[in-house]
């Protein structure tokens, strides 16, 4: 497999969506090969078990309460990655809701007036909370890592959560992420039913912050709580077979964020944790710029 502080506001408690903010990844570590998580990124990032909205976790049946799991970035404020597992049983249909989700207790809020404020705007339907919506009128999509598409029934409605979402090109997210996608789909669900019950997809799809871009600009409503841009998406996949070690293999491919020209390149994982290395190693070098500019 490749390489790579909270303030919780608890009067906010009651509209938390999706997120069992933990500890490790222990509760829902069935989602990574070999229950293995990526390591190498942000040690600050916080590790979600993602669930279904307002629903309690149940420790009698854990496995099917948390339907994937996340890193989440507090400093960005996107996730750095989602890992799930494609269940081949689920329909092509990618109709959804398309309500995403709130997740009040990964919000950093500047001070108890603060949060208090943000109880009330939601109340009243004012405004969203600022630190995860600031996507409108950014001309940016609101782009799953843990697509839609390969999910199903209440799985399918946990993906709409934006700590499961970041900002992406439109013609990038809904044309040429959106093909690789359904390529990868396609490709995958075909292995499952061939092997049946024995074998497994485990995929990690992932982001690369952007060092130079964030969203909104400075100067517009809500940029005190920026988000920061992906230069590049990736996925990776390890498909594992449960008796024949031929039958298994991994790949990956990553893509620039960008409308025209994103470069989608499929390779080894191997080469895919050589470029990733490269890409993160420039963003922790501009992480001192980040927090001197929130300073500010």
């Amino acid at each position: 497999m490749f390489v790579l502080g909270l303030i919780t506001c608890v009067v906010l408690r009651a509209f938390s969506a999706q997120a069992l903010v933990v500890d490790s990844f222990d509760e829902c570590v069935w989602h990574f090969y070999r229950h293995t998580e990526p390591s190498g990124m942000d040690p600050d990032a916080m590790k979600i078990c993602q669930k279904l909205q307002n629903e309690e976790y149940d420790y009698t049946d854990w496995y099917s309460s948390l339907y994937y799991a996340t890193l989440y970035s507090v400093h960005h404020k996107i996730p750095l990655y989602s890992a799930y597992t494609l269940d081949p049983r689920c329909s092509i249909d990618t109709g959804g809701s398309n309500i995403w989700h709130l997740e009040p207790q990964v919000t950093y809020y500047q001070s108890w007036e603060d949060c208090f404020g943000n109880v009330i705007e939601r109340i009243l339907q004012l405004r969203p909370y600022r630190q995860q919506d600031t996507f409108i009128g950014t001309g940016y999509d609101r782009g799953h890592l843990n697509p839609n598409s390969f999910q199903c029934g209440d799985g399918r409605t946990a993906t709409y959560t934006l700590t499961n979402a970041a900002p992406m090109k439109e013609r990038f997210n809904r044309v040429h992420w959106k093909s690789w996608e359904s390529t990868l789909r396609r490709f995958l669900k075909g292995m499952l039913d061939r092997d049946r019950a024995f074998s497994t997809a485990y995929i990690v799809t992932g982001t690369v912050p952007d060092p130079n871009v964030r969203i909104p600009q400075r100067g517009t409503p809500g940029d005190r709580f920026r988000v920061s841009v992906p230069s590049h998406i990736w996925t990776a996949v390890c498909y594992e077979h449960d008796t024949d070690d031929r039958k298994s293999f991994s790949f990956g491919y990553i893509g620039r964020n960008h409308p025209e020209e994103p470069g989608i390149t499929l390779m080894s994982v191997s080469d895919l944790n050589d470029q990733l290395s490269g890409l993160y190693s420039d963003v922790d070098s501009h992480k001192h710029i980040y927090a001197k500019l929130e300073e500010q």
